[in-house]
């Protein structure tokens, strides 16, 4: 079975992780968190990060900063259609979910119902958290100049070296969250990062992911949670880093192959990429593509050729927990990207083989079951259509 995703290692990348475990200091202090927070933040260009223990801490802590910079905050604006973490951190601090309903073709929330929320709504109580789907990024700094009192905060745990402007996604806003799970470009099996602009926050986030202590140690006088990094997970996140660009490179080759080889069945009506807002750049996290009918069909022929696949991300209201926190929700655009949209296989290791035959099966199922819609929108021979 070609997987949806695994991790991109080297005996080079794991060295780090070795060094880690032979010095011992395999919890929560160690060089690796320092060496890769400080490569992290010379990446990015960012002046205050903290490595914690997975992305839904981080986010969570980006809505706890968020709240620490605007106490009057009452409730967060979000697709209807994300992984669920960016929801629960909402709810985690007993805040009100407004969902946004999607956009048929970026696949993340619709700008322009976004834009219309936004002018009924008190700066004073409401922030928007943004969430790029799959990696595809969305304008915030655009966002916040149109909308300069809101206060914009993302939850970038899909959108890592993805960008905006120029600037990479998650730097442009008040706070915002990366992740380092084992299905992400950079990995260190689990792990997160907590990103703000302002030092009053980082240095409050700093403290709560740690316990809460005082410089007194055993001492707390905040709230505080173990969200802390380890420093073997902060060695293997070294290592990744020091490889940055030879992943980032691979990532980018294999998604242009995809959308070079798949464009002639978007160019037959049977199949849809997600469509890239203006001054933005996709992380080429997952590669998704939407058919013109349901998906499920094609996903099951696909795994009997042994191609591992994703559905899209459900509505909101598709969780029961969630059910209440967004009755009256429409939901129509994000149950028809459901039905429609999957993700293929999208690690940077793929194969030329593997990645050829994830495109001839998806060329394969059309060609097997819709025939006679290939020929009468194509002059194309079948057999130079499904090589």
């Amino acid at each position: 079975m070609i997987p949806i995703y695994k991790p991109y290692f080297s005996k080079e990348m794991l060295k780090y992780a070795h060094d880690a475990i032979d010095s011992t200091w395999v919890s929560s202090k160690g060089k690796y968190l320092e060496m890769s927070t400080g490569l992290l933040k010379e990446i990015l260009k960012v002046d205050n990060l903290k490595l914690v223990n997975n992305g839904t801490s981080a986010t969570h802590l980006v809505v706890k900063s968020m709240l620490r910079y605007r106490p009057s905050i009452e409730e967060v604006i979000v697709p209807n259609n994300c992984y669920v973490a960016a929801w629960n951190c909402i709810i985690y601090e007993r805040l009100k979910i407004i969902p946004v309903e999607a956009d048929i073709e970026t696949w993340n929330f619709n700008l322009d119902k976004l834009s219309s929320i936004l002018q009924t709504k008190d700066p004073q109580k409401t922030a928007i958290m943004i969430v790029p789907n799959l990696g595809n990024i969305i304008n915030t700094k655009k966002l916040k100049r149109e909308n300069p009192d809101f206060i914009f905060i993302e939850d970038n745990c899909e959108g890592f070296c993805g960008k905006y402007e120029g600037d990479f996604s998650g730097t442009g806003c008040l706070a915002s969250s990366l992740s380092f799970f084992g299905n992400k470009t950079i990995t260190s099996g689990e792990g997160g990062a907590f990103i703000t602009n302002d030092d009053s926050l980082f240095e409050f986030v700093n403290k709560i992911q740690g316990q809460g202590q005082t410089n007194v140690r055993y001492v707390h006088d905040e709230l505080g949670y173990n969200y802390r990094m380890t420093n073997i997970q902060a060695a293997i996140l070294y290592g990744q880093l020091k490889m940055i660009d030879e992943i980032v490179e691979k990532k980018e080759e294999l998604f242009n192959f995809y959308k070079k080889e798949l464009s002639d069945l978007v160019e037959l009506g049977l199949l849809d990429f997600q469509k890239e807002d203006p001054g933005t750049k996709h992380s080429n996290w997952m590669f998704g593509v939407k058919a013109q009918t349901p998906c499920l069909e094609i996903q099951n022929f696909l795994a009997k050729k042994g191609i591992d696949t994703r559905p899209m991300f459900y509505d909101i209201l598709k969780h029961k927990h969630l059910v209440e926190e967004a009755k009256g929700a429409s939901v129509s655009v994000a149950k028809n990207l459901q039905k429609k949209c999957f993700i293929i296989p999208s690690f940077p290791s793929i194969t030329k083989n593997e990645r050829q035959r994830v495109v001839n099966g998806i060329k394969e199922y059309f060609l097997v079951n819709k025939s006679l819609t290939i020929g009468e929108k194509s002059a194309k021979n079948k057999n130079e259509f499904c090589p």
